[in-house]
C-alpha cells in the first residue's frame, strides 16, 4: 500500500474515533506535527489490508527530553484484539532506535483518563496532575524503554504511513 493510501487511512481512523466519537474540533486534530518529516506514524492494517488504528511519534523537542506518542486511535469493531498495544510496540521500538542513548529512551504521552488502564498495563506511570485538553481529561504518561521492551522489528500488520 503506498503512503497516500496510508495516510488518508490514518486521517479517516483520526477523524472517526477523536472528531465524530469524541467531539474534538476537526481543526485541532490534525496538527502542523502530522506534517513534519521528523514525525513518524504508523497504521495496523488486518489481513485484508483494512486499516484498523494509527498513532504517531514526535522526536523529543530537547536533547535529553523524551519522545512523545500520540494520536493512538483504534476503530471501534477493532478495540479489544491487540491493535492498541501493536501499535505502542511498533512506535515504542522506533523511538529506542531514533533517539535511544546507551540502549534505553524516555516516551512520554498525554493520556486519555478512560485510557489510563490500557497505558499502564504497557508499564506507563501516569503523573497526578490532571488536565483538560479538548474537553476531555488527560494526565501525561511516561515509561522508560529498553531494548528488551520491544520487538526486534515492527509487528506484523503494522507499517509506516509516512
Amino acid at each position: 500500500m503506498d503512503t497516500d493510501e496510508l495516510r488518508a487511512a490514518m486521517n479517516a481512523i483520526r477523524m472517526t474515533v477523536f472528531v465524530n466519537e469524541q467531539g474534538v474540533d476537526p481543526l485541532a486534530e490534525i496538527d502542523a506535527r502530522d506534517q513534519d518529516p521528523r514525525t513518524l506514524h504508523v497504521v495496523a492494517l488486518d489481513d485484508d489490508g483494512t486499516a484498523l488504528g494509527t498513532a504517531r511519534l514526535l522526536p523529543p523537542h530537547h536533547a535529553g527530553e523524551p519522545a512523545h506518542i500520540g494520536r493512538v486511535a483504534v476503530e471501534a469493531a477493532a478495540r479489544g484484539r491487540g491493535v492498541g498495544a501493536l501499535l505502542m510496540t511498533a512506535l515504542e521500538a522506533s523511538a529506542l532506535e531514533r533517539y535511544g542513548v546507551d540502549g534505553r529512551v524516555s516516551v512520554e504521552l498525554s493520556a486519555q483518563e478512560q485510557a489510563l488502564g490500557f497505558y499502564a498495563r504497557l508499564g506507563y506511570v501516569a503523573r497526578p496532575e490532571r488536565y483538560l485538553d479538548e474537553a476531555i481529561w488527560h494526565r501525561d504518561a511516561v515509561k522508560v524503554i529498553t531494548g528488551t521492551d520491544t520487538a526486534d522489528d515492527a509487528p506484523e500488520g503494522v507499517g509506516p504511513a509516512t
